[in-house]
């Protein structure tokens, strides 16, 4: 990256990381070692590790390995969107210029944190960016070899929609070519394993929407960014290990969250015209009620029980779904009539 190197003599930046962690244990020792490991001059670093109420040991784990390390602990497993909402308040409230999500199950290279902080002090009008993603090495070196799955998934989707596998013909939400920065990918979003966001950011646009509880968090703050008139964009010159798949592959959680959060996401979107929308969620639900949805394959009577229960939860939040598309609005309209602005006294 060819943005400047802080010196001794410029503001120190803040800058907060929160790891969620559930019965993740096994991961933790390499996550803060290397995070803890990082190259940083000028610049404030504070780790935070927030427990979502395990019980293999992690909480007492970080507070003997790593007493430098901030722990919040949660009573009870209130969901990834929930557990980093609580991270985010606590770093916000201390100060940070920016907040670095990190999931349990990866490894950071030295120089990374002070690479994209560099980037996002040099590059202002982008809220949110994120580092390619690397397989993870089990013999702890931190060199960054091959990408891992979504890395690879990431650059094959480029920039269209979140949902262009299944409805192609949707417009990209990528910012305009003009004024971009070098090396960068404006993909729909940055996933929620390594994501860096401007404190600017959330005190404008707000936090992860916690009816999400987990999936697609990341994918609705990226989307109320770009609305706020942030551009969004992936790194391509540096990158971070990342194991991925999670605790919840293959199980009922998984389907259930990721099939009816898709819906709700879909709903509060008003990029999407109400033609097009209906058209996309009957496709999705022919597949879900077979079982073939997002989030994995199981039987079809499974798949049709589990298709009713979300379609009876999003009704209980019709209220809510309207709500949250008449905030979207109100955001996208202030940016609109910002840039107006700014456009007439340019002339």
């Amino acid at each position: 990256m060819t943005t400047p190197e802080f010196t001794g003599e410029t503001p120190r930046v803040r800058v907060a990381t929160i790891t969620v962690g559930t019965n993740e244990v096994r991961w933790l020792e390499r996550c803060f070692a290397t995070l803890l490991d990082s190259d940083v001059p000028g610049i404030d670093l504070t780790v935070w590790y927030v427990d979502n109420d395990s019980h293999d040991g992690s909480t007492a784990f970080v507070k003997d390995r790593f007493p430098e390390i901030r722990v919040i602990q949660n009573e009870s497993n209130v969901g990834f969107a929930r557990a980093n909402n609580i991270g985010m308040r606590a770093a916000l409230t201390d100060g940070a210029d920016y907040v670095f999500l990190v999931n349990p199950d990866t490894q950071t290279p030295k120089s990374l944190v002070r690479e994209l902080t560099e980037f996002m002090e040099t590059k202002t009008d982008y809220g949110v960016v994120g580092p390619m993603q690397y397989e993870y090495e089990e013999s702890g070196s931190t060199a960054l070899g091959a990408y891992n799955d979504w890395s690879k998934s990431a650059l094959r989707w480029g920039e269209q929609h979140a949902f262009a596998g299944d409805w192609p013909n949707h417009p990209s939400p990528a910012s305009p070519p003009e004024g971009r920065a070098p090396n960068t990918l404006e993909h729909a979003y940055v996933q929620g394993a390594a994501f860096f966001v401007s404190s600017t950011l959330l005190r404008t646009v707000g936090l992860f929407d916690e009816v999400f509880h987990t999936y697609y968090e990341e994918t609705d703050l990226c989307r109320r960014a770009r609305w706020a008139g942030w551009r969004v964009a992936l790194l391509l010159d540096v990158g971070i290990q990342h194991f991925g798949g999670g605790g919840t592959t293959g199980s009922s959680y998984r389907r259930v969250q990721m099939r009816r959060n898709r819906y709700y996401y879909l709903l509060t979107d008003i990029d999407w015209r109400p033609l097009p929308m209906l058209r996309l969620a009957t496709r999705w639900l022919r597949g879900d009620l077979r079982g073939h949805g997002v989030g994995g394959v199981t039987t079809w009577w499974r798949g049709t029980w589990e298709t009713v229960e979300a379609v009876c939860w999003l009704a209980r939040r019709a209220p809510l779904i309207h709500g949250r598309r008449r905030a979207h609005r109100q955001l996208a309209l202030r940016t609109d009539s910002r840039t107006r602005l700014r456009a007439g006294s340019a002339r």
